[in-house]
């Protein structure tokens, strides 16, 4: 796996990234690396003990981007887990998830991924700047 490639961008309400990869899974995975680094003010930690299926695969890429960066907030809020790796396979994708941490809690409520101002742009590789509400 790479280092991540985010960036964390301005905005006066919600939090914006740009996140970029080679090809989609590095998008897909450098997109919830992302939201989650913001979430618990650092980069996601542990071990991956169990795949989860990210469900009602879209057929749009920025669809598919949405839809897997809030599975991997509701992991978080919700079961306590976090999601450290992405796999991109015919019937769609799985999060490698991990239990979180002890001690370690969000500093940040992300409520979701949107498709606010949200394109994917091929150049040669792939970028997108995707808003998340707070």
């Amino acid at each position: 796996m790479t280092s991540p490639r985010f960036r964390l961008l301005p905005h006066t309400a919600d939090v914006r990234l740009a996140v970029w990869g080679m090809n989609e899974t590095d998008l897909l995975r450098n997109a919830v690396t992302g939201a989650l680094t913001c979430a618990l003010d650092g980069p996601p930690r542990g071990s991956p003990v169990r795949l989860h299926a990210v469900d009602r695969w879209p057929d749009d890429l920025s669809a598919r981007l949405v839809r897997t960066v809030n599975e991997a907030l509701f992991l978080l809020y919700v079961r306590r887990e976090v999601a450290l790796d992405v796999h991109l396979g015919d019937e769609g994708a799985a999060l490698a998830v991990a239990p979180l941490p002890e001690g370690c809690v969000p500093v940040v409520e992300i409520k979701a991924a949107t498709f606010h101002a949200l394109e994917v742009v091929r150049q040669p590789r792939l970028r997108a700047v995707i808003t998340m509400d707070l």
